[in-house]
């Protein structure tokens, strides 16, 4: 038996308009093909609900076509608080800014975000502005001095964090090893009782006790300059009139008096920021220039 011939048509084209044709279509398809896997590993990942077996690694790149998905549905299923560490004012790689009205509504319906900002989100108008928003919505806040990596707890279910840590660049990754997730818990609830509440009020009386709260948690007179919006000689001033007031001799003293006299809460809990000033009031909101 003799094998017929295998016809094919040809395409009256230049050679190289047919290879970039053919790399487009090729491309195309392999994009379609990640997505579809990506929904499937969502899917899979799912069923943890619904106690069915399955084999869902304990780390999982997120594409930038899941993740509106993806945390749209831990946003939904959150049993219990949103841990949420952030090193920038911004929305992280590849998130839909509609994503963040989805997040505002549900903190509005009774979503309990925390949230730990590194103190230089709040160096600019735009990171303040972005700070402000999330506070009207009711987002707990506190901030802190070196915040490590940014990364998300959504109760004990999944993290979701930079596939490099401390890069809030790279692309994302979610975990759901439930060893890994306490992990992350524990990290940041231990973080959580070293920050500092967000500012509030613009008083003296105010100013001062949050200056008491600042000072007793290690920070530096830079840093409390920028987070106050201080100059370092207001800074020192202060704190000279203080260990005044108080009758202190050295800076460890000065938060053992603090205590003493109740100017000192032993606990703080945060606050909302006011809104920042005029110059920052333009920004859109879906993601500042990223600080520091």
């Amino acid at each position: 038996m003799v094998d017929e011939p295998l016809h094919t048509d040809l395409i009256d084209e230049d050679p190289r308009d047919t290879i970039a044709r053919l790399l487009e279509v090729d491309e195309a398809r392999q994009r379609e093909r990640r997505t579809d896997l990506a929904t499937l590993r969502n899917a899979l990942a799912r069923l943890h609900d619904l106690d069915v077996p399955r084999d869902v690694p304990a780390i999982a790149p997120i594409t930038v076509e899941l993740a509106p998905t993806l945390l749209r549905s831990l946003n939904e299923e959150t049993v219990g608080p949103v841990r949420n560490a952030a090193t920038t004012a911004d929305v992280g790689s590849g998130v839909a800014p509609d994503l963040v009205a989805n997040t505002q509504a549900a903190i509005r319906g009774g979503l309990e975000q925390r949230t730990i900002y590194d103190d230089r989100v709040l160096h600019s108008a735009q990171g303040r502005q972005w700070v402000a928003e999330w506070a009207e919505v009711g987002e707990r806040q506190r901030v802190l001095q070196g915040v490590p990596s940014e990364f998300a707890v959504y109760g004990e279910r999944a993290v979701v964090a930079p596939g490099v840590w401390g890069d809030a660049t790279a692309d994302y990754v979610v975990v759901r090893d439930p060893m890994l997730v306490q992990v992350f818990i524990a990290l940041f609830d231990r973080m959580w009782d070293q920050a500092s509440p967000v500012v509030s009020g613009r008083t003296d009386a105010g100013e001062d006790e949050h200056l008491l709260s600042l000072l007793s948690r290690g920070l530096k007179d830079e840093a409390i300059a920028r987070y106050l919006g201080w100059s370092l000689r207001t800074v020192r001033r202060r704190v000279a009139r203080l260990m005044v007031d108080l009758g202190a001799r050295t800076r460890f003293q000065l938060g053992a008096e603090a205590v003493r006299a109740g100017r000192l809460p032993l606990e703080d809990e945060p606050t909302a920021l006011p809104p920042p000033t005029r110059a920052g009031a333009g920004r859109q909101l879906g993601g500042p220039e990223r600080s520091g």
